[in-house]
């Protein structure tokens, strides 16, 4: 059997050639600018501090040793207890000390009344010369048993002395207040044969020792600064300083510098300042803490979001959207950083509009669809940095300052110049 083509077959292939002609041909569509949103830099005026790491040391630790030798007799305290100075805490066998006293009065007063004959014979012998009764050298003879009598005397009340003194080193007595550790000896045990023997150790916990290292470059822009703005001199122990543990938030122990080293660590190339802080937390010795300075103020900072802050061999940078939305870097140098803000201390001039949110999006040279908003202010005056967390604890120190007063700790603003560096450690 023979198909037969329909007979508008021809028609049909007409219309689908009119079809293909008249359809456009391939061409390629740019994808549109990636969408960022883009802000002004905050200006507003912030504190410059510097932070480091320190570690935590007790102000008073004693190791508690026996200072004469018998047998342990008596523990009058608990493990980790708070003692006061002056508190017994050990009693070493007493009899033995207690007999050398009573035989050191006994050759006291022996020598006592040696003395005594040696003199009502000197003057005997002194009457006797002057009726020429006896020789001079009779005289002489009794002047020097007199002298030694005398010299014995004094021996044996040093003798009574020392014997007082061990009878008295028998009560092991603490000379600081604090919390004592464990007993390291146990009741019965012979001590002090030979050594002081150590027998535990006595810690103050309130205030507290914070010790930290700032590097060379920061003490160099310290000193430059100073000579710079012909700062008087003024005394370490007014620059307040402020400490925060691994756990807490902000800084919430307020203290004061008590202490900066008299040279440069030149092994390290670092330069060792204490802080003192009070330490009714019970801040253990020996633990690893944050300590912030202030150290004045900066006008007019430029501050951008840590977020917006790009990073690669070239160094640190932001994205900038200029004219025609073209996207530009710019290289910047921070200085401090305060919550998720960071200051820029060149790099730009506060009318930019910076990249906040899309910077992985942003290509130099390439047009971007910018969505601007606007930041809110940090809290970064040195008010802010005393106030920045919980309550500052107030610290109103009785360490001794050089001219032999005592600190009030109350250190004035005015004390921030004492110490001034050209940002703090994240600017290095």
């Amino acid at each position: 059997m023979q198909l037969r083509s329909p007979r508008n077959t021809p028609l049909l292939w007409l219309a689908l050639a009119w079809m293909v002609g008249c359809a456009q041909p391939n061409q390629y569509q740019p994808p549109a600018p990636p969408s960022v949103t883009v802000a002004k830099p905050i200006q507003q005026t912030v504190t410059n501090y510097l932070e480091e790491t320190g570690s935590t040391e007790s102000v008073e630790m004693v190791s508690i040793r026996a200072r004469v030798s018998g047998t342990l007799e008596k523990i009058s305290f608990d493990a980790g207890m708070d003692v006061t100075a002056g508190d017994v805490l050990y009693v070493i066998q007493k009899r033995e000390y207690e007999a050398k006293v009573a035989a050191a009065k006994a050759q006291s007063e022996s020598m006592r009344v040696a003395l005594e004959l040696a003199k009502l014979e000197y003057k005997r012998q002194q009457n006797l010369v002057v009726d020429n009764a006896t020789a001079q050298t009779k005289v002489d003879q009794a002047k020097a048993a007199q002298d030694g009598a005398v010299a014995a005397l004094d021996a044996a009340n040093a003798a009574l002395d020392q014997a007082e003194l061990d009878l008295e080193y028998t009560e092991v007595k603490t000379p600081i207040s604090g919390r004592v550790g464990k007993t390291l000896v146990k009741l019965g045990n012979l001590v002090g044969e030979g050594e002081a023997t150590h027998l535990t150790t006595v810690i103050s916990y309130d205030p507290i020792y914070v010790n930290f290292n700032i590097s060379e470059r920061a003490l160099l822009s310290v000193r430059r600064r100073e000579d710079a703005e012909a700062a008087e001199d003024r005394e370490i122990t007014t620059v307040k300083a402020f400490m925060r543990r691994a756990v807490d938030q902000g800084f919430p122990y307020a203290g004061h510098l008590e202490y900066a080293d008299l040279a440069e660590d030149q092994s390290t190339g670092t330069f060792m300042i204490r802080g003192i802080f009070p330490n009714p937390m019970q801040i253990l010795p020996g633990l690893f803490v944050r300590i912030r300075v202030p150290l004045g103020i900066t006008e007019n900072a430029l501050l951008v979001p840590e977020r917006s802050l790009g990073a690669d061999q070239a160094g640190r940078f932001v994205m900038i959207v200029g004219d025609d939305n073209i996207v530009e870097r710019r290289n910047v140098d921070l200085g401090a950083k305060y919550d998720d803000m960071i200051v820029v201390n060149d790099g730009l001039n506060g009318n930019e509009l910076v990249v906040i949110d899309g910077i992985q999006r942003s290509r130099p040279g390439a047009k971007a669809s910018p969505t601007e908003t606007q930041l809110s202010a940090v809290e970064g005056s040195l008010e802010a940095v005393e106030e920045a967390s919980q309550s500052p604890i107030e610290y109103e120190s009785t360490a001794p300052t050089p001219d032999g007063g005592a600190s009030d700790g109350d250190g004035a603003d005015t004390a921030t110049e004492s110490l001034q560096e050209g940002g703090n450690s994240a600017a290095e």
